[in-house]
């Protein structure tokens, strides 16, 4: 039998799904820095719900390809939706709205999109990151797979490289790893 679905549940696993990605990579600073120092400070970096700020620094982007001020739309329409701005210090450096299938099996990456055209201080890694957290979320609310709605073609090696992959269906997934054995 399903678990009830109720919106504070599905709020709080967000907040603890961003909350944990930012903690673990946090101290990869430390790590990285001993082999690397010029290791990029991830210290900095905060994943955070998509809100009226971050939609005021999205107005900034220059040529971006998604209209973000959609997702406050569907975010109230759909409570088990997991929206990520990803942040470094004062600066949005990308954005993500994945949403969960009705059982909760899958949970499809609908958008993902980082700063473009200008560099920014995390430019490469916001797919990893966001996936970081969307893997989390996933494991919070019992999802197998992982998959890209409608990728963008320049996008699908960059989403192989972490660990997607085209099934029969011919759709962009990444099974996920069961914590339970």
């Amino acid at each position: 039998m399903p678990r009830e679905r109720t919106h504070l549940r599905y709020q709080l696993y967000r907040s603890q799904a961003r909350k944990l990605v930012d903690a673990s990579i946090a101290q990869l600073p430390l790590e990285l820095g001993r082999a690397d120092p010029t290791a990029r400070d991830l210290s900095k970096v905060r994943f955070e719900p998509i809100d009226a700020q971050a939609l005021k620094a999205f107005e900034q982007w220059e040529d971006p390809h998604f209209s973000w001020n959609e997702v406050i739309g569907w975010k109230a329409r759909e409570p088990l939706a997991l929206d990520i701005a990803i942040w470094f210090d004062g600066e949005l450096c990308g954005m993500c709205f994945a949403n969960p299938n009705n059982s909760r099996q899958r949970i499809r990456i609908v958008r993902l999109e980082g700063r473009p055209m200008e560099a920014h201080p995390l430019k490469n890694r916001i797919a990893t990151l966001a996936i970081l957290v969307i893997e989390q979320y996933a494991q919070f609310i019992g999802s197998r797979f992982i998959n890209v709605q409608e990728p963008q073609e320049g996008a699908v090696a960059i989403y192989q490289q972490l660990g997607f992959d085209f099934d029969i269906q011919g759709r962009l997934v990444k099974t996920l790893e069961s914590l339970v054995s």
